[in-house]
């Protein structure tokens, strides 16, 4: 059949092939501008939605759960993202709507997803989208292009296992009152592996209370579910995993994820469902299995990790423990210079690995920012964005 080619250079060509599959999926390119950059189409009602560009293919062996759409937000790593979606081809309850939001600069993802594309008869309907990079706004753009009722996201270095989505689509279905607004996974390849030394000397010096994993308190901190365990079930919890999550339509209907968080974008999670809270349950499921295999690629330098995990803590911090007490607040703060006192001792013991001392720079210099030009975001108001042009 003839494909019709969009105005990006890099998948036109693969897109304007003639080619012949067992059940002729339906294909639509998206269009951009002559420079690359995305296009703002004005609609009715006085609205205006920003365009990108992509394509989808329809379902061509439908046996997903249709009340269902995953997001998947990529960046840099098309062999991940090509080994994730390879995977959802070998479970009978994946979702019926995959939508990939690319924020990579090449085209190596899109190549590889199209090459998925020519040799599988595709379970589910698969929509492709190429987008700025920044993990908030590529997940905000999934909401808007997506269009089911329960919206999963996972991370591309994300391999689910047989029942992840169903175990977690049966928490939904069962609260008859809509109460739940978002339900998390259990990594099974990560829930066993030892807590690591910072994280022992943190409830070793009392920085950090021995609350319940999953709970946020007040100090800024947010225990490690692993010191929780493997369980089967569910339970209450303050913080998804925002490797691997879902939430009814209804609650990304009034949330968006905040787009103060940029690039890489660490404590994302934790965020929204801070906010989400009041209003809804955030469930852990931990028949919902999943593996996270943390890839290298697309991630932070160290100095830019040390300097977004101060201000992005100190952002969340301050907009969701507007009530912290003394003691609180000192957590808050000593925790940094423990930080860096290991980062050192890191350096000491590791001369030749200067991603340490990148980091405990990293973090004082986000410590001297937050002191000294606070990080300050209006959050406006949650409505839809974005859209496929088509």
């Amino acid at each position: 059949m003839t494909i019709l080619s969009g105005g990006r250079a890099a998948g036109s060509a693969a897109l304007a092939e003639e080619r012949t599959t067992p059940q002729q999926p339906s294909w639509h390119a998206g269009t951009q501008s002559d420079n690359g950059a995305s296009q703002k189409i004005s609609l009715p009602f006085n609205s205006e939605l920003t365009s990108y560009p992509g394509w989808s293919v329809k379902s061509s062996s439908p046996v997903a759960l249709n009340d269902c759409s995953l997001i998947l937000a990529t960046y840099q790593r098309p062999i991940e993202i090509g080994r994730l979606i390879q995977s959802l081809l070998t479970l009978s309850d994946v979702p019926g709507e995959v939508v990939v939001i690319d924020g990579s600069s090449g085209s190596e993802s899109e190549e590889e997803i199209l090459k998925i594309t020519r040799s599988s008869n595709l379970p589910f309907d698969l929509v492709y989208v190429k987008s700025p990079a920044g993990l908030t706004r590529q997940r905000n753009v999934g909401i808007d292009i997506s269009s089911r009722e329960y919206v999963f996201f996972l991370d591309d270095d994300c391999i689910p296992e047989p029942r992840y989505f169903e175990e977690i689509r049966q928490v939904f279905v069962s609260d008859k009152a809509g109460k739940i607004g978002a339900v998390t996974g259990l990594m099974t390849n990560l829930i066993n592996d030892p807590v690591s030394l910072r994280w022992r000397m943190r409830l070793a010096l009392g920085l950090v209370p021995r609350i319940e994993p999953g709970r946020y308190y007040p100090s800024g901190t947010c225990v490690p579910k692993k010191l929780f365990g493997p369980f089967s079930g569910v339970r209450r919890i303050d913080a998804l995993d925002g490797c691997s999550m879902a939430f009814r339509r209804s609650v990304l209907d009034k949330h968006r994820f905040s787009e103060f968080f940029t690039g890489y974008s660490q404590g994302e999670d934790l965020e929204i469902s801070l906010r989400i809270q009041p209003e809804w349950q955030i469930l852990w499921c931990g028949d919902a299995h999943v593996n996270h295999f943390h890839a290298a690629g697309g991630r932070p330098t160290s100095f830019s990790k040390g300097l977004m995990e101060v201000r992005n803590r100190y952002f969340i911090w301050k907009r969701h423990s507007v009530d912290a007490k003394f003691i609180e607040r000192l957590r808050f703060w000593l925790d940094f210079p423990f930080l860096i006192i290991m980062d050192v001792g890191m350096v000491i013991a590791r001369p030749w690995q200067p991603y340490w001392l990148s980091h405990a720079l990293g973090v004082g210099w986000g410590v001297l920012g937050c002191i000294i030009n606070p990080p300050l975001f209006d959050e406006p108001p949650s409505r839809k964005q974005y859209r496929l042009a088509l």
